[in-house]
Protein backbone atom coordinates (compact mmCIF):
# COMPACT_ATOMS: atom_id res chain seq x y z
CA UNK A 1 0.00 0.00 0.00
CA UNK A 2 1.31 3.41 -0.91
CA UNK A 3 2.05 5.58 2.12
CA UNK A 4 -0.10 8.76 2.17
CA UNK A 5 1.44 12.14 2.75
CA UNK A 6 0.23 13.48 6.10
CA UNK A 7 -1.62 16.78 5.94
CA UNK A 8 -2.58 19.10 8.78
CA UNK A 9 -5.52 17.89 10.90
CA UNK A 10 -7.03 15.74 8.08
CA UNK A 11 -7.16 12.09 9.10
CA UNK A 12 -6.15 12.82 12.70
CA UNK A 13 -8.14 11.48 15.63
CA UNK A 14 -10.22 13.74 17.83
CA UNK A 15 -8.03 12.90 20.86
CA UNK A 16 -4.95 14.17 19.01
CA UNK A 17 -6.71 17.41 18.05
CA UNK A 18 -7.84 17.92 21.65
CA UNK A 19 -4.31 17.27 22.92
CA UNK A 20 -2.95 19.79 20.42
CA UNK A 21 -5.40 22.46 21.64
CA UNK A 22 -4.27 21.94 25.23
CA UNK A 23 -0.62 22.08 24.13
CA UNK A 24 -1.35 25.25 22.15
CA UNK A 25 -2.82 26.98 25.21
CA UNK A 26 -0.02 25.65 27.40
CA UNK A 27 2.78 27.02 25.21
CA UNK A 28 1.03 30.40 24.99
CA UNK A 29 1.00 30.49 28.78
CA UNK A 30 4.63 29.34 29.04
CA UNK A 31 5.71 32.01 26.55
CA UNK A 32 4.03 34.78 28.54
CA UNK A 33 5.40 33.42 31.81
CA UNK A 34 8.95 33.30 30.38
CA UNK A 35 8.55 36.88 29.17
CA UNK A 36 7.51 38.16 32.60
CA UNK A 37 10.21 36.23 34.47
CA UNK A 38 13.03 37.34 32.14
CA UNK A 39 11.85 40.97 32.21
CA UNK A 40 11.87 40.87 36.01
CA UNK A 41 15.30 39.21 36.05
CA UNK A 42 16.87 41.80 33.72
CA UNK A 43 15.18 44.77 35.38
CA UNK A 44 17.84 47.22 36.56
CA UNK A 45 20.71 45.26 34.99
CA UNK A 46 20.22 46.36 31.38
CA UNK A 47 18.21 49.10 29.72
CA UNK A 48 14.44 48.75 29.61
CA UNK A 49 14.44 48.38 25.83
CA UNK A 50 17.07 45.62 25.84
CA UNK A 51 15.22 43.73 28.58
CA UNK A 52 11.95 43.98 26.68
CA UNK A 53 13.25 42.73 23.35
CA UNK A 54 15.31 39.92 24.92
CA UNK A 55 12.24 38.70 26.79
CA UNK A 56 10.10 39.04 23.65
CA UNK A 57 12.51 36.88 21.62
CA UNK A 58 12.36 34.19 24.31
CA UNK A 59 8.56 34.41 24.45
CA UNK A 60 8.09 34.04 20.69
CA UNK A 61 10.70 31.28 20.53
CA UNK A 62 8.94 29.19 23.18
CA UNK A 63 5.47 29.85 21.77
CA UNK A 64 6.24 29.23 18.09
CA UNK A 65 8.62 26.33 18.73
CA UNK A 66 6.21 24.62 21.13
CA UNK A 67 3.22 24.99 18.83
CA UNK A 68 5.17 23.67 15.85
CA UNK A 69 6.48 20.68 17.83
CA UNK A 70 2.96 19.91 19.08
CA UNK A 71 1.54 20.06 15.57
CA UNK A 72 4.39 17.94 14.27
CA UNK A 73 4.03 15.08 16.74
CA UNK A 74 0.31 15.24 17.58
CA UNK A 75 -1.19 16.13 14.19
CA UNK A 76 1.48 14.64 11.90
CA UNK A 77 2.06 18.14 10.60
CA UNK A 78 4.29 18.32 7.53
CA UNK A 79 5.56 21.84 6.85
CA UNK A 80 6.41 21.11 3.21
CA UNK A 81 2.99 19.65 2.48
CA UNK A 82 1.33 22.49 4.34
CA UNK A 83 3.12 25.16 2.29
CA UNK A 84 2.34 23.33 -0.93
CA UNK A 85 -1.34 23.02 0.00
CA UNK A 86 -1.76 26.74 0.63
CA UNK A 87 -1.89 27.69 -3.05
CA UNK A 88 -4.38 30.40 -3.89
CA UNK A 89 -5.72 30.38 -0.31
CA UNK A 90 -2.32 31.49 0.94
CA UNK A 91 -2.24 34.37 -1.51
CA UNK A 92 -5.72 35.50 -0.43
CA UNK A 93 -4.82 35.33 3.26
CA UNK A 94 -1.55 37.22 2.70
CA UNK A 95 -3.36 39.93 0.72
CA UNK A 96 -6.09 40.34 3.34
CA UNK A 97 -3.56 40.59 6.16
CA UNK A 98 -1.12 42.92 4.36
CA UNK A 99 -1.69 45.64 6.97
CA UNK A 100 -0.62 43.28 9.75
CA UNK A 101 2.41 42.19 7.73
CA UNK A 102 3.37 45.83 7.14
CA UNK A 103 3.18 46.54 10.88
CA UNK A 104 5.27 43.45 11.71
CA UNK A 105 7.95 44.45 9.19
CA UNK A 106 7.85 48.01 10.55
CA UNK A 107 8.29 46.62 14.07
CA UNK A 108 11.43 44.81 12.95
CA UNK A 109 12.73 48.00 11.29
CA UNK A 110 12.07 49.98 14.47
CA UNK A 111 14.07 47.42 16.41
CA UNK A 112 16.99 47.69 13.98
CA UNK A 113 17.01 51.41 13.17
CA UNK A 114 15.66 52.53 16.56
CA UNK A 115 14.03 55.82 15.42
CA UNK A 116 12.20 55.80 18.75
CA UNK A 117 13.00 54.06 22.02
CA UNK A 118 11.22 53.50 25.30
CA UNK A 119 10.86 56.55 27.60
CA UNK A 120 11.53 59.01 24.76
CA UNK A 121 9.31 62.05 24.12
CA UNK A 122 8.08 62.22 20.54
CA UNK A 123 5.39 63.63 18.26
CA UNK A 124 4.11 61.41 15.44
CA UNK A 125 2.48 63.34 12.61
CA UNK A 126 -0.64 62.07 10.93
CA UNK A 127 -4.40 62.45 11.10
CA UNK A 128 -4.63 63.36 13.90
CA UNK A 129 -1.18 64.25 15.24
CA UNK A 130 -0.38 62.49 18.49
CA UNK A 131 0.90 65.57 20.30
CA UNK A 132 3.83 65.40 22.71
CA UNK A 133 3.85 61.81 24.00
CA UNK A 134 6.12 59.40 25.84
CA UNK A 135 6.97 56.00 24.30
CA UNK A 136 5.68 53.44 26.79
CA UNK A 137 5.93 50.19 24.83
CA UNK A 138 6.88 48.85 21.39
CA UNK A 139 5.35 45.51 20.41
CA UNK A 140 5.58 43.52 17.20
CA UNK A 141 2.77 45.48 15.51
CA UNK A 142 1.98 48.48 17.75
CA UNK A 143 3.78 51.34 19.50
CA UNK A 144 2.06 52.60 22.65
CA UNK A 145 2.43 56.33 23.41
CA UNK A 146 1.24 58.19 26.51
CA UNK A 147 0.28 61.84 26.14
CA UNK A 148 0.71 64.60 28.70
CA UNK A 149 -2.97 64.17 29.62
CA UNK A 150 -2.33 60.53 30.59
CA UNK A 151 -4.16 59.01 27.62
CA UNK A 152 -2.63 56.04 25.80
CA UNK A 153 -2.29 56.24 22.01
CA UNK A 154 -1.92 52.90 20.18
CA UNK A 155 -0.05 53.72 16.97
CA UNK A 156 0.59 51.12 14.23
CA UNK A 157 4.30 50.55 13.72
CA UNK A 158 3.90 51.40 10.03
CA UNK A 159 2.95 54.97 11.06
CA UNK A 160 6.25 55.33 12.93
CA UNK A 161 8.17 54.33 9.79
CA UNK A 162 6.15 56.23 7.17
CA UNK A 163 5.22 59.39 9.12
CA UNK A 164 7.32 62.30 10.28
CA UNK A 165 8.49 61.69 13.87
CA UNK A 166 9.80 64.54 16.00
CA UNK A 167 12.04 63.11 18.73
CA UNK A 168 12.64 65.65 21.48
CA UNK A 169 14.52 63.29 23.78
CA UNK A 170 17.30 62.79 21.23
CA UNK A 171 17.77 66.56 20.97
CA UNK A 172 17.31 67.03 24.72
CA UNK A 173 15.55 70.37 24.16
CA UNK A 174 12.13 71.78 23.43
CA UNK A 175 11.23 75.27 22.21
CA UNK A 176 8.01 76.55 23.75
CA UNK A 177 5.95 79.40 22.31
CA UNK A 178 4.01 81.26 25.01
CA UNK A 179 1.23 83.67 23.92
CA UNK A 180 0.83 86.98 25.75
CA UNK A 181 -1.63 89.85 25.14
CA UNK A 182 -1.41 93.44 26.42
CA UNK A 183 -3.43 96.60 25.66
CA UNK A 184 -2.34 98.52 22.57
CA UNK A 185 -1.66 101.54 24.81
CA UNK A 186 0.86 99.67 26.98
CA UNK A 187 4.57 100.44 26.86
CA UNK A 188 5.67 97.56 24.64
CA UNK A 189 9.35 98.08 25.37
CA UNK A 190 8.69 97.72 29.09
CA UNK A 191 6.44 94.70 28.51
CA UNK A 192 9.21 92.99 26.56
CA UNK A 193 11.71 93.76 29.32
CA UNK A 194 9.41 92.19 31.92
CA UNK A 195 8.79 89.11 29.75
CA UNK A 196 12.51 88.56 29.18
CA UNK A 197 13.40 89.16 32.82
CA UNK A 198 10.80 86.62 33.96
CA UNK A 199 12.29 84.07 31.57
CA UNK A 200 15.81 84.78 32.86
CA UNK A 201 14.63 84.38 36.46
CA UNK A 202 12.94 81.00 35.92
CA UNK A 203 15.26 78.16 37.03
CA UNK A 204 14.14 75.77 34.28
CA UNK A 205 14.24 78.11 31.27
CA UNK A 206 17.48 78.23 29.29
CA UNK A 207 20.12 79.49 29.34
CA UNK A 208 19.92 80.77 32.94
CA UNK A 209 19.90 77.42 34.72
CA UNK A 210 22.03 75.60 37.27
CA UNK A 211 25.73 75.06 36.36
CA UNK A 212 25.29 71.28 35.99
CA UNK A 213 22.32 71.79 33.67
CA UNK A 214 24.21 74.42 31.70
CA UNK A 215 27.11 72.02 31.18
CA UNK A 216 24.72 69.31 29.93
CA UNK A 217 23.20 71.75 27.41
CA UNK A 218 26.63 72.86 26.19
CA UNK A 219 27.58 69.25 25.49
CA UNK A 220 24.63 68.94 23.11
CA UNK A 221 26.51 71.00 20.53
CA UNK A 222 28.67 67.96 19.87
CA UNK A 223 25.62 66.30 18.27
CA UNK A 224 25.44 66.96 14.51
CA UNK A 225 21.71 67.76 14.40
CA UNK A 226 22.06 70.32 17.22
CA UNK A 227 25.14 71.84 15.63
CA UNK A 228 23.08 72.71 12.54
CA UNK A 229 20.85 74.95 14.68
CA UNK A 230 23.81 77.14 15.55
CA UNK A 231 25.42 77.26 12.10
CA UNK A 232 24.69 81.00 11.84
CA UNK A 233 26.50 81.81 15.09
CA UNK A 234 30.25 82.58 15.14
CA UNK A 235 30.67 80.55 18.32
CA UNK A 236 27.98 77.96 19.03
CA UNK A 237 26.88 78.26 22.62
CA UNK A 238 24.06 78.99 24.99
CA UNK A 239 23.32 82.29 23.25
CA UNK A 240 21.28 80.23 20.79
CA UNK A 241 18.74 79.57 23.55
CA UNK A 242 18.23 83.15 24.73
CA UNK A 243 14.51 83.96 25.20
CA UNK A 244 12.92 86.10 22.49
CA UNK A 245 9.76 88.23 22.41
CA UNK A 246 8.01 88.95 19.11
CA UNK A 247 4.83 90.81 18.18
CA UNK A 248 2.58 88.26 16.49
CA UNK A 249 -0.51 90.39 15.75
CA UNK A 250 -2.51 93.50 16.62
CA UNK A 251 -6.26 93.09 16.93
CA UNK A 252 -8.57 95.87 18.02
CA UNK A 253 -7.32 97.11 21.41
CA UNK A 254 -4.81 94.33 22.07
CA UNK A 255 -1.28 93.54 21.01
CA UNK A 256 -0.51 89.83 20.92
CA UNK A 257 3.05 88.80 21.69
CA UNK A 258 4.81 85.45 21.42
CA UNK A 259 7.52 84.60 23.94
CA UNK A 260 9.86 81.88 22.64
CA UNK A 261 11.86 80.01 25.28
CA UNK A 262 13.84 76.74 25.44
CA UNK A 263 13.48 74.10 28.16
CA UNK A 264 15.00 70.71 28.94
CA UNK A 265 12.39 69.37 31.37
CA UNK A 266 10.00 68.31 28.60
CA UNK A 267 7.45 66.49 30.84
CA UNK A 268 7.09 69.69 32.89
CA UNK A 269 6.31 71.92 29.90
CA UNK A 270 2.82 72.90 31.03
CA UNK A 271 3.93 73.57 34.61
CA UNK A 272 6.83 75.75 33.42
CA UNK A 273 4.55 77.78 31.13
CA UNK A 274 2.02 78.24 33.94
CA UNK A 275 4.66 79.40 36.43
CA UNK A 276 6.16 81.77 33.86
CA UNK A 277 2.80 83.35 32.99
CA UNK A 278 1.91 83.79 36.68
CA UNK A 279 5.15 85.73 37.17
CA UNK A 280 4.69 87.87 34.06
CA UNK A 281 1.05 88.72 34.83
CA UNK A 282 1.92 89.65 38.41
CA UNK A 283 4.69 92.01 37.27
CA UNK A 284 2.57 93.55 34.52
CA UNK A 285 -0.25 94.22 36.96
CA UNK A 286 2.15 95.78 39.44
CA UNK A 287 3.02 98.39 36.80
CA UNK A 288 -0.56 98.76 35.48
CA UNK A 289 0.48 97.47 32.07
CA UNK A 290 -2.64 95.31 31.70
CA UNK A 291 -5.05 98.21 32.17
CA UNK A 292 -6.60 99.78 29.07
CA UNK A 293 -5.93 103.51 28.80
CA UNK A 294 -7.33 106.23 26.58
CA UNK A 295 -5.11 107.62 23.84
CA UNK A 296 -3.61 110.99 24.70
CA UNK A 297 -5.47 113.71 22.79
CA UNK A 298 -7.94 111.41 20.98
CA UNK A 299 -10.11 108.38 21.70
CA UNK A 300 -8.94 104.87 20.97
CA UNK A 301 -9.88 103.94 17.37
CA UNK A 302 -12.49 101.24 17.09
CA UNK A 303 -10.61 99.37 14.38
CA UNK A 304 -6.95 99.32 13.37
CA UNK A 305 -6.06 101.80 10.64
CA UNK A 306 -2.86 100.07 9.55
CA UNK A 307 -3.35 98.01 6.35
CA UNK A 308 -1.54 95.07 7.93
CA UNK A 309 -3.90 95.21 10.91
CA UNK A 310 -6.92 95.31 8.57
CA UNK A 311 -5.65 92.19 6.80
CA UNK A 312 -5.21 90.46 10.14
CA UNK A 313 -8.73 91.39 11.17
CA UNK A 314 -10.19 90.10 7.90
CA UNK A 315 -8.29 86.84 8.34
CA UNK A 316 -9.69 86.53 11.85
CA UNK A 317 -6.28 86.32 13.54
Amino acid sequence: MQESVPVPVTGVSFDAVLAFLFAFIGFLFLGNLAYLLLRRLLEGRVSRGTAKWTAAVLQYGITIGGIYASARYLLAFDLTAFVASLGILGIVVAFSSRQIIQNVIAGVLITINRPVQLEEWVIVSGRPETGLSKVQDISLTTTILQGLDGGLVLTPNSSIITSKVINYSRAGLLEVQIPLAVPVTADLERVQEIALRAAHDHPLILPHVEPAERSAVQSLFDLPYIGRLSSDLPRPGLALFEPKVQISSIKEDWVRLTVRVWIRQIPRKDAIVSEYLDTVIERLRAEDLLEKKEWEGEPVPETPTCPIQNLQKEAGT
